[in-house]
């Protein structure tokens, strides 16, 4: 595992952060598309987590 499930909630909440910003030098496909991956990635760990109850 590269990052851990709590790095990439980090990361994720960061990017969508930055994306509200309103003059946001990054804004644009590149960084919306890298949300909606990162976000699909913690949804997909959390539904296949062998630990979870």
């Amino acid at each position: 595992m590269l990052l851990m499930k709590n790095q990439k909630q980090l990361i994720l909440a960061i990017l969508k952060k930055e994306n509200k910003r309103l003059f946001s030098k990054h804004k644009g496909e590149l960084l919306d598309k890298t949300i909606e991956d990162l976000a699909q990635m913690l949804r997909n760990e959390i539904v296949n987590d062998p630990n979870k109850s």
